[in-house]
């Protein structure tokens, strides 16, 4: 991330990360990752709470 000035606000550590807004009724996924370009890329997903729909998170987001 970028401020307007081009100074560095936050440095990449990880190319990939997750993160999981998890509620009673329905769990949030959203992946983040850069491609070899250095361009961000966001997925958000939205799941139930079932076992069947909890082991979709895994095999539901491309692989970068």
């Amino acid at each position: 991330m970028i401020r307007g000035d081009d100074s560095k606000i936050i440095e990449i550590v990880h190319s990939v990360c997750c993160g999981l807004d998890i509620h009673k009724e329905s769990i949030s996924a959203c992946l983040i990752f850069f491609d070899d370009q250095g361009r961000e890329h966001i997925e958000v997903q939205a799941f139930g709470t079932l076992t069947g729909d909890i082991i979709m998170i895994r095999y539901s987001f491309i692989t970068p």
